[in-house]
């Protein structure tokens, strides 16, 4: 099974539609296969794009379960705004990421993500009128998927996939660090018994 790129923006994201044109000829012009899921109900597919890339891309329109398509096999590249759930899941399904943030607290995330982690790589170029054009769009899935700075960020990723389970089972720093919160607010008084012992 060929292995295939997963494109999702969130649900807070508002692309353009000029945006999503060059969202669309990116993916087209990359060759690979590809699942992307497009949040916007007005923007119409270019003519005639879904039929040339129907045998290797799928655009959905409605919700999906990214966690299942992250922990597909067949998942090896995720483009993503980098919003804190799409973070935690790709390390935790070991997948890298294609860091393309776009709101709030989304370029602190991809640059903890790309620099901090190494686990992913940055869309880069920003063109005119604030539009990611096609060919960097298209490049960057390239070197996500199949090149020596993709290679190195599925290696981080898959080794953090390894190590992540552990900080929520009993002892791990996400386990203890939430166990102090629930400490804290019911000694606070303010969850009225909510917290279950």
């Amino acid at each position: 099974m060929p292995f295939r790129n997963y494109v999702a923006f969130g649900t807070q994201a508002d692309l353009s539609d000029a945006q999503l044109d060059e969202v669309a000829f990116g993916l087209e012009m990359l060759g690979h296969p590809f699942i992307w899921v497009v949040g916007s109900k007005t923007w119409c597919t270019p003519n005639g794009l879904e039929e040339r890339v129907k045998s290797r891309g799928l655009i959905m329109r409605e919700w999906v379960d990214q966690r299942q398509i992250l922990a597909h096999g067949s998942t090896a590249g995720f483009l993503s705004h980098c919003g804190w759930n799409s973070v935690l899941e790709s390390i935790s399904e070991g997948v890298p990421v294609l860091a393309w943030p776009m709101i709030a607290d989304q370029f602190f995330n991809a640059k903890f993500y790309v620099d901090g982690l190494g686990a992913g790589l940055s869309i880069g170029i920003v063109g005119p009128e604030g539009i990611v054009g096609r060919e960097t769009i298209s490049e960057g899935v390239k070197e996500l998927m199949g090149g020596k700075k993709g290679k190195n960020a599925r290696e981080k990723v898959k080794e953090l996939s390894r190590v992540a389970p552990k900080s929520v089972q009993e002892g791990g720093s996400s386990y203890e660090n939430l166990s102090r919160l629930l400490d804290q607010l019911e000694a606070s008084g303010l969850t009225n018994g909510l917290v279950p012992h």
